[in-house]
């Protein structure tokens, strides 16, 4: 089953040569659908050149999308966005997996769920990692080979990983939900 329309027709209009804004509202679009707004909260988090340095830093902003369920405060997903001509460049891949790296780091002493998903999207190509919470490690390890931004998000294996992840996500927040009401229940008199 593909993407609904709207979301085909956004990825449809996007040209290889994109820049990275152009990506910003077809993410938007995939996580809306993804997290409904009725249970979560898709967040913004910019990130600026002052923030991660070094050679191929980020140029101006760039923007993460960071998802925490509407019950309990804990991120549980992020996806960094950066345009498809960033995919043949070993640096801009390298500062890519870096930056998820990065917000792996600053967000690890808030998560609540055993694992964090994190995604790096050059253009419609993603490349998947996780945050373990017990063993605070990050899966894969550093390398940026191109291979690793193997999944196309618009075909429908690619669409059927990502969903994967995101059911996966879904089935923590619910455990770490229905623990709590239990908690809740167990301190009423």
């Amino acid at each position: 089953m593909p993407w609904p329309a709207h979301i085909v027709a956004k990825s449809s209009r996007l040209l290889d040569t994109e820049t990275i804004g152009k990506f910003y509202g077809f993410y938007n679009s995939i996580l809306n659908e993804c997290f409904p707004s009725t249970r979560f909260t898709i967040m913004p988090q910019y990130v600026t050149v002052d923030m991660i340095g070094g050679t191929g830093a980020i140029e101006g902003r760039a923007i993460t999308y960071v998802i925490e369920p509407l019950d309990f405060q804990s991120p549980i997903f992020f996806i960094d966005i950066k345009p498809p001509t960033h995919l043949l460049s070993l640096s801009a891949r390298k500062n890519a997996e870096d930056q998820v790296r990065y917000r792996f780091w600053q967000l690890s002493h808030l998560v609540r769920i055993p694992k964090l998903y994190g995604v790096s999207a050059v253009g419609r190509q993603l490349s998947f990692y996780t945050y373990d919470r017990a063993s605070r490690t990050v899966e894969p390890g550093p390398l940026a080979p191109i291979e690793r931004w193997n999944t196309n998000i618009m075909e429908e294996v690619g669409r059927a990983k990502f969903l994967a992840v995101v059911e996966e996500i879904k089935q923590m927040v619910a455990i770490i939900e229905a623990v709590e009401v239990v908690e809740v229940e167990i301190e009423v008199p």
